[in-house]
C-alpha cells in the first residue's frame, strides 16, 4: 500500500514539506521536477531535516551541518556517520504517494516487465539460488535510476547505501579519482553488480564509480534488504561468504604491496 502525501504543486522546485507517514517523520524534496522522500530525522542528533538546506540532491541539517545525498540516503560530510533512510516515491496524476520499506509498489506491472528483473536478479551472486516466488518478492523493493555520463554513482571515502545492478551502459571503478594518478580497476557492464557490501553497514566505499555513458542501474536500499534479509535468513549466509573473499583479496594485496 502507497501513501498519498501531497500534491505535486504543494511543493515547490527547490523546496522541501515534512509529513507524518503511518507514524514516521518522512520529508519530501522537489528538486528540478523530482520527488524524494527520505527520514525527517538527522542521525547525528535527531534534528529536523526538511528546514535544512537544500543544494541540488545534497541537504545540509540545521542544527550541526551534517549533509547527506536526498537521493540514496548517504552521508556527505559529518558529523553524521550513518545514513538516513530513504524512500520510493511515485507520481501518479498530481498526487505524490511513497512506499513504506517492506511494501510492494502500488503500480502493478505486466509479467512481461517483471520476468527480465527477475532473470537479472538471480544472476547477482548474492541472489543466485533464490526461489522464483522470492526473487519476485525481492524485486518488489527495487528502484530504477539512470545517471548521466561521467556522472558519479559512487563516490570513494563516503557511505553508501545499497547495492546498484547495471541495466544499459557502462561504469568505470576507479580508485583515487580526485588524486594524481586514478588508477583504473575495472569497467562493468549490463547485469554487473557493484557496492554489495553496502548491504551490511555504514562502510566507506573503496573506490569511485562513474558512468561512462549513459546508465541505467537497479538498485536496492540497505533499509528495505535488511526488511528482505527477514524473510530469506539464507542470504545472510552468502553475505558472510562475500565479506570473507573480499577479506581475502584485501589480504592478498597487501602480501603483493610486502
Amino acid at each position: 500500500m502507497a501513501f498519498i502525501v501531497a500534491k505535486t504543486d504543494d511543493i515547490a522546485p527547490g523546496q522541501m514539506a515534512a509529513y507524518d507517514i503511518d507514524g514516521e517523520p518522512v520529508a519530501i524534496a522537489n528538486v528540478e521536477g523530482r520527488f524524494f522522500a527520505f527520514s525527517n530525522v538527522c542521525t547525528h542528533r535527531a534534528c529536523p531535516l526538511y528546514d535544512g538546506l537544500l543544494e541540488g540532491t545534497n541537504l545540509t541539517c540545521s542544527c550541526h551541518g551534517s549533509q547527506f545525498d536526498i537521493t540514496t540516503g548517504a552521508v556527505v560530510t559529518g558529523p553524521a556517520s550513518m545514513a538516513i533512510k530513504t524512500f520510493v516515491v511515485e507520481t501518479v496524476g498530481d498526487e505524490l504517494r511513497v512506499q513504506k520499506a517492506g511494501e510492494l509498489p502500488a503500480k502493478a506491472e505486466t509479467e512481461d516487465e517483471l520476468t527480465p528483473i527477475k532473470r537479472i536478479l538471480a544472476k547477482v551472486p548474492l541472489f543466485s539460488g533464490l526461489s522464483e516466488e522470492s526473487l519476485e518478492a525481492l524485486q518488489g523493493f527495487t528502484f530504477r535510476r539512470t545517471f548521466e555520463p561521467h556522472e558519479l554513482i559512487v563516490e570513494e571515502g563516503r557511505t553508501a547505501n545499497g547495492l546498484y545492478v547495471i541495466l544499459s551502459g557502462r561504469v568505470e571503478v576507479i580508485k583515487g579519482l580526485t588524486g594524481s594518478r586514478p588508477q583504473l580497476l575495472a569497467t562493468l557492464e549490463p547485469n554487473e553488480p557493484f557496492g554489495e557490501l553496502a548491504l551490511l553497514g555504514e562502510w566507506k566505499r573503496s573506490a569511485s564509480v562513474r558512468a561512462m555513458q549513459e546508465t541505467e542501474c537497479l538498485g536496492i536500499d540497505r533499509w528495505v534488504f535488511l526488511t528482505f534479509l527477514e524473510r530469506e535468513p539464507q542470504i545472510a549466509i552468502k553475505m558472510l561468504q562475500l565479506l570473507a573473499e573480499r577479506l581475502a583479496e584485501t589480504d592478498e594485496r597487501l602480501l603483493e604491496r610486502s
